[in-house]
């Protein structure tokens, strides 16, 4: 975890300047897979997440028929871009978790701290870098029945580690026991007394 322990001793002037950039980086990225994505449902078929999904051969077979030889190749090319773009949304995600553990108060000066949710980010790249490998040989043809298994749950993998990561960084904007972080705070109101 080399990103994560320089992560930890950044400022947070610093890690702020790398989160712009990261998160950046990640939608420049994001809009070159979604020309692709444009094209597979050009071709009448659904998008690469519907063949991450598929889970069966059949349904696999199904999809890439739908899609053609354009959307073969549109699909094999953005299985390929994948490899760099999960590392746009890895590193982008692993900091994102590195601000939520500094708002609930896990990270301290010159000490370090295990952070579970930096360690799911690096996680969820692995489980789709399997993904993409799996697929890859879906459209290869090789060993397609156990490669669309391998891909779903390594797709399934991805989506709810990514998800619970975000779930993470969103939850630290409000904290409990009465700290706030920016202007709001999750601590209940008082209702205002009624004088008579």
């Amino acid at each position: 975890m080399l990103l994560a322990a320089s992560v930890h001793s950044t400022t947070d002037a610093q890690l702020r300047t790398a989160t712009r950039r990261a998160g950046g980086l990640f939608v420049a990225a994001t809009v070159v897979m979604l020309r692709l994505e444009r094209t597979l449902h050009a071709t009448g078929g659904p998008g690469i997440i519907a063949f991450e999904l598929a889970g069966s051969e059949h349904r696999a077979a199904s999809i890439m028929k739908s899609w053609g030889p354009k959307g073969i190749a549109a699909a094999r090319a953005s299985l390929w871009l994948d490899f760099g773009y999960m590392a746009t949304y890895g590193v982008f995600s692993a900091l994102l978790a590195e601000h939520a553990d500094r708002r609930f108060g896990k990270r301290r000066s010159g000490v370090p701290v295990f952070s579970w949710a930096q360690t799911a980010c690096a996680v969820a790249v692995a489980a789709d870098a399997r993904e993409g490998v799996a697929l890859l040989n879906v459209l290869r043809g090789w060993d397609p029945e156990a490669q669309v298994v391998s891909a779903r749950r390594a797709a399934l993998t991805k989506f709810v580690l990514l998800f619970t990561v975000l779930l993470y960084w969103a939850s630290s904007f409000c904290r409990s026991e009465g700290r706030t972080c920016g202007r709001w705070s999750c601590e209940p109101r008082t209702p205002p007394r009624i004088t008579t």
